[in-house]
């Protein structure tokens, strides 16, 4: 599933979450995230004009966010801004930024600068909206990458892959 692409290769971002995340050798995958030891991993790019997103998703998530894209409402409220709106986080010319297991609440979670990547993991998000009143979702992980100079359409697969192999590492240093 993907919304608003810009002009992301989708089989090149395909290709490295599935040869790093999705096929990745069991002794590896024993230190995963469990949303990447589902039966089925399910996950979803969001391309926008400041930032690339992908996020895996457990069953539930991806039903509500394939109701929110049906919709044409931005599946994820609250999670990231690029304007001048306060967030928990602010971001900008940031490597392997990690955010783990964070809850935010009716504030954005993230101020997004350029030429970020941000690793995601384990964030609870809920934010009351005029629109549909109170949403609350989970997001068990996801790879945020922001364009600016260095980051840009030709060099954002490169710059995703790294920071797929920066999780993949912390995630197996973390298990020992």
């Amino acid at each position: 599933m993907e919304t608003k692409d810009k002009t992301v290769e989708q089989k090149r971002i395909a290709s490295t979450v599935e040869k790093r995340l999705v096929r990745a050798p069991n002794e590896a995958k024993a230190a995963f995230p469990a949303v990447l030891k589902q039966e089925r991993v399910s996950w979803a790019t969001i391309s926008e004009p400041q930032y690339f997103m992908v996020v895996f998703l457990t069953p539930e998530e991806e039903k509500r966010v394939n109701e929110f894209v049906a919709k044409r409402l931005n599946p994820f409220p609250g999670l990231v801004t690029t304007g001048p709106e306060g967030a928990a986080f602010r971001v900008e010319k940031s490597r392997y930024m990690t955010i783990k297991s964070c809850q935010v609440s009716n504030s954005f979670a993230l101020s997004l600068g350029p030429d970020s990547t941000i690793l995601i993991q384990d964030h609870s998000q809920s934010v009351n909206t005029q629109d549909v009143g109170l949403i609350a979702y989970k997001i068990p992980l996801a790879y945020i990458l922001s364009y600016g100079e260095e980051i840009n359409e030709a060099t954002l697969y490169e710059y995703f892959e790294g920071l797929v192999a920066y999780s993949t590492n912390m995630w197996r240093e973390a298990h020992g």
